[in-house]
């Protein structure tokens, strides 16, 4: 795989002839070229390596533009403002995306994984020369996020997408970040052991699931199977909303405690049987998904339930504390009419990404290519969809 140090994000294969680089260099009259893998220079279509790269200064920064290395010592420094090439600045670790319109759901879930610190160190400090593609080019998106030298302040993951559409067959039809991040985290379990036993140990719960029937006598047993699940994903139901309510401002949405949704997984319950679930295990970082979507329904964007889930940056959950580090929230893009009526088709989701820096302890949203600090007492007044809580020592 190459990259053309004109473009620089475009990813292409080949130096023989006929192939989609040596086209590129003649069509487009491009000719450098880096190979990923072995991070050499090349003249095509000449098919020449270039010699002593390292010693001019702009062939070095597009090298570590195309694929960011890191030492441990970097790391510890992170985030820090740095500056592009148009001196605007940004905080690496917390970039905006291009094409945001089309793949919001994935940029928010781009920005989740490489927020957690386990996750993020092995992508940042390792090679994957020997790893399968998916890996690799994951691998780049994640180095670049943190990259302190971009030549712009927000990033393409278009290519890296792509490839997915392409060459691993994922429908890219806009779907929620919930649903994405299910499949990364499966996909980087069957392609890496490493990575897997990070997932496994960093995101993977365990929650008992049991049918309990309560006797006259207040008595209580089990009178199904008790089987004990794995999760990726806590879902937490909220109460029943109806769209049709009057009034559209925040003032008037019902709101709810995150406390009172996790009552879910005590033992309380207020019918005679019930199914009972409970917490078994949880994880570094116990990732909360907030069901908002009928998907049997028609319009199930503008269906949707618009309870507010109010929260604080603390949680203490089976005498573990946590700490809020990621929120992604919900917000609706109304679509317009075609022909001067009211619009009778579905509304269009946008997803948000709000992170916490621990250095500055602010809270920075991502919206596109755009970053702006928010107040954490007014995260709650959007429509949170994920979040991702780490286990405080």
């Amino acid at each position: 795989m190459y990259i053309v140090a004109s473009c620089v994000e475009i990813i292409i294969r080949g130096r023989h002839e006929k192939s989609p680089a040596f086209i590129h260099s003649i069509d487009e009259n491009h000719h450098v070229f880096l190979n990923l893998t072995s991070l050499k220079f090349y003249m095509l279509p000449q098919n020449v390596q270039i010699l002593h790269d390292g010693e001019v200064q702009l062939l070095n920064s597009i090298k570590f533009a195309a694929y960011p290395t890191y030492c441990p010592k970097d790391l510890e420094d992170f985030p820090r403002q740095c500056f592009d090439l148009s001196n605007r600045t940004y905080l690496n670790g917390f970039i905006g995306f291009t094409n945001a319109a089309t793949y919001d759901y994935a940029h928010s879930v781009l920005l989740l994984i490489s927020h957690m610190v386990p996750v993020r160190d092995h992508f940042l400090l390792n090679h994957f020369d020997n790893q399968g593609e998916f890996i690799k080019r994951l691998s780049i998106c994640v180095k670049k996020i943190w990259s302190p030298k971009l030549f712009k302040h927000h990033l393409s993951v278009d290519d890296f997408l792509s490839y997915l559409k392409v060459r691993e067959g994922l429908n890219l039809n806009p779907i929620d970040p919930r649903l994405f991040l299910l499949w990364l985290f499966n996909k980087i379990c069957s392609s890496s052991n490493e990575l897997k036993s990070i997932l496994n140990y960093s995101c993977k719960g365990k929650v008992k699931i049991a049918k309990v029937e309560s006797k006259p006598e207040a008595s209580e047993s089990v009178t199904g199977k008790v089987i004990v699940k794995p999760f990726w994903v806590l879902t937490l139901d909220l109460p029943e909303f109806s769209p049709f309510e009057d009034g559209n401002s925040v003032d008037d949405l019902p709101q709810i405690n995150i406390t009172k949704l996790l009552t879910k997984f005590t033992k309380s319950r207020s019918s005679s049987t019930s199914t009972v679930f409970e917490l078994t295990r949880l994880p570094q970082f116990l990732i909360f998904h907030f069901n908002r979507f009928d998907r049997n329904s028609d319009h199930p964007v503008k269906n949707r339930n618009q309870t507010l889930v109010e929260f604080s940056s603390e949680l203490e959950i089976l005498h573990v504390k946590y700490r809020l580090k990621a929120n992604v929230v919900h917000v609706v893009i109304k679509q317009p009419s075609t022909d001067g009526n009211a619009f009778n088709g579905d509304e269009k989701s946008h997803w948000i990404t709000q992170l916490y820096d621990n250095k500055s302890e602010k809270w920075i949203e991502i919206d596109g290519i755009n970053t702006t600090e928010r107040e954490a007492e007014l995260l709650f007044l959007k429509e949170t969809f994920i979040q991702v809580w780490e286990k405080q020592e």
